[in-house]
């Protein structure tokens, strides 16, 4: 069972309970490759929350290994999976075991064809995995190391955890701060951890805003407002704003807030705009415009 420690290492298995047979043939040879697997029926301790684990697991894995069948396609479950891999930047390898229509995320990439040579199709995967595995080692080399979180809410994060798991929050707030980049970040990830609901809820709400940094605003141009599209004289989303509205946010939709709120930010052009595009990931009218109202005062 890989643990906390090694799962960020390990590829999620992905598929429909129907396929199980297949699945679990596909995870033990890759495994016996060399390659480090997560699978829900070999990985999830007897006392642990089934959809927790499986949440945690997909948020912290390398990447996914998706068994495509008629089955998987029309798995809501696989769908989520794939989306929540996908959205948060990880790789995704698609194996096809039967002829199907592919999802619309996965046409664009390699598909691995086991519909009639098993052992090709499973060299195959163990080659690619193999390459990709090393392409992330050598592109996390390369990348400048990451801006450390303010001690102080480091040290408050291991307090306000250990009151609801534990002495074990040291450790996943200390492995947890090296991946996280900012204060906001850090909380939804350690939120993955928490099986109660409104224990997560009450935690996400105590993320510390008197550290948070803001960018200093660009220089004014010389250039006249007049001349400035209106899209472009919209004040910049900060930083303690992003802030505000992942704990909003994840009030409404869970740890993967940050998630969202760091993609919507990207491409919005005002606050207002960005609260507008994050109501559109609340499905129910009633909390979509409580959330709106709410996000406001903020």
């Amino acid at each position: 069972m890989p643990s906390d420690a090694t799962q960020q290492d390990c590829y999620f298995l992905s598929y429909s309970r129907s396929d199980e047979r297949v699945a679990l043939r596909l995870a033990k040879d890759l495994r016996a490759g060399g390659i480090a697997m997560w699978v829900d029926q070999l990985d999830i301790r007897p006392s642990e929350h089934w959809d927790r684990a499986i949440e945690r697991a997909v948020a912290s894995c390398r990447g996914l290994v998706v068994i495509v069948s008629p089955r998987s396609v029309a798995s809501d479950n696989v769908a989520d999976e794939i989306s929540f891999a996908i959205d948060s930047g990880k790789s995704v390898l698609p194996v096809m075991i039967e002829r199907c229509s592919l999802p619309l995320r996965l046409t664009r990439m390699q598909v691995i064809d086991a519909t009639e040579n098993y052992e090709r199709a499973l060299q195959q995967c163990l080659s690619e995995l193999t390459r990709r595995a090393g392409s992330a080692e050598e592109r996390e080399l390369a990348e400048p190391p990451r801006e450390r979180l303010a001690i102080s809410d480091v040290a408050k994060a291991k307090q306000h955890l250990a009151a609801i798991l534990g002495p074990i929050a040291g450790r996943m707030v200390d492995k947890a701060a090296a991946r996280a980049g900012s204060t906001g970040e850090l909380y939804s990830i350690l939120a993955l951890n928490i099986d109660n609901p409104s224990e997560r809820a009450r935690f996400l709400t105590l993320v510390p805003a008197a550290t948070v940094r803001t960018q200093s605003p660009p220089s004014p141009s010389p250039v006249s407002a007049a001349q400035i599209p209106e899209q472009a004289q919209a004040s910049p989303i900060v930083a303690a704003e992003i802030e505000s509205m992942t704990r909003l946010m994840a009030n409404y939709i869970g740890p993967i807030a940050a998630i969202v709120v760091k993609r919507e930010s990207r491409i919005s052009a005002s606050l207002e705009n960005l609260r507008q595009q994050l109501a559109n990931h609340i499905s129910d009218e009633g909390q979509r415009d409580a959330f709106l109202k709410e996000a406001q005062r903020q």
